[in-house]
């Protein structure tokens, strides 16, 4: 087993202690940010971070109804732009904590006046020194260069982080539950995605809403562990100009979550059948009544629903031990792509 397996079957374990440990730091920043009364958020991070930033804006703006925008930290590094950031919440997202440019950013949008914290993996790191309030994600050291459990353990802080600020019970009492369903979705046999795609060499991975920013980070998977070069799009965005490469056996993932988004994507799927394409849908296992056999081309399930937030971070834990497989059938190794190291460093 590699150890991008190995660590992503990791995380139901850290992801239960983080949501322990980490009630009563978003307890006390949710005092802190109601003094604010910040009327706008803005999100800096990079790669997988910069997917949770994705996953942050939407949950934010679905459930505390304020508008998060995402950082271009070379506005602030390279350009030596002052943002009027006085009244933002900005929040970063990094695994070591160490990049120039995330570091800076964040250090530049406190000089301003902003609330700021960073939700980080290493908490004995410079952006954890930037920011007013920190938030450990506790998953530990990651040794692989795909990033997983840190990932994942990044989703489940925003989820939590939503959950009190909004004082969502719903989603606080689905998250109780949520390793456990995580370490279910571990076991999910998806071989047979391992072999629809292969031999591939291009590939659309789709989403919406909450499942829009796994999306992205199955499609960086994709290219970073398996050389397949992936494209992520919503379900809306890619019957634009990306559909014109649609073709005969074209494979495309469609994550489908339990939410208003589920019957538009089950729809595409359905089209995209009725074009000679493959599309490989992935559904929690309880909305499989929803759906007929024409609608896919190839079904994987996760475990049933918790709450829509939720659903997408089963999909991609599940998602992680099957691309983990798929690069080692394209002749990779999982734990260390060509060309890339575990910190990149960028200003």
């Amino acid at each position: 087993m590699s150890l991008m397996e190995k660590e992503a079957m990791e995380a139901p374990k850290i992801i239960s202690r983080q949501l322990m440990e980490n009630l009563p730091l978003w307890q006390a920043f949710d005092l802190r940010l109601k003094e604010a009364n910040c009327p706008y958020a803005m999100t800096v991070a990079r790669g997988s971070s910069d997917h949770a930033a994705t996953y942050a804006k939407y949950a934010i703006e679905t459930k505390a109804h304020i508008p998060v925008a995402s950082a271009a930290p070379s506005v602030m590094t390279l350009y030596g732009a002052h943002l009027k950031l006085d009244q933002a919440l900005v929040i970063a997202f990094s695994q070591s904590g160490k990049s120039p440019d995330i570091c800076e950013s964040l250090k530049s949008a406190r000089q301003a006046g902003a609330l700021t914290v960073a939700v980080v993996n290493q908490t004995m790191s410079p952006l954890a020194d930037t920011a007013e309030y920190v938030i450990p994600v506790w998953a530990g050291d990651e040794i692989s260069v795909a990033a997983t459990k840190s990932y994942l353990g990044t989703l489940s802080a925003i989820a939590q982080f939503v959950g009190v600020c909004t004082a969502d019970q719903a989603l606080l009492s689905a998250l109780d539950y949520l390793p456990e369903r995580l370490a279910q979705a571990c076991d999910r046999d998806w071989s047979v995605m391992v072999d629809c795609l292969k031999d591939k060499k291009d590939i659309f991975i789709v989403g919406r809403g909450y499942s829009f920013p796994i999306a992205q980070e199955a499609a960086l998977k994709c290219k970073e562990t398996c050389a397949l070069h992936a494209e992520a799009f919503s379900s809306a965005e890619v019957l634009h100009g990306p559909f014109a490469l649609v073709k005969k056996d074209f494979p495309i993932i469609l994550f489908a979550q339990n939410d208003s988004s589920f019957e538009a994507t089950v729809a595409l799927s359905k089209h995209i059948c009725s074009l000679g394409a493959q599309a490989l849908l992935v559904i929690n296992e309880d909305q499989e009544s929803r759906i007929s056999k024409e609608d896919y081309s190839y079904l994987f399930k996760v475990p049933e629903s918790l709450h829509p937030m939720l659903d997408p971070i089963m999909m991609i834990q599940a998602f992680y031990l099957m691309v983990a497989k798929l690069s080692k059938a394209r002749g990779f190794n999982p734990d260390r792509p060509d060309n890339l190291k575990k910190v990149t460093e960028t200003r």
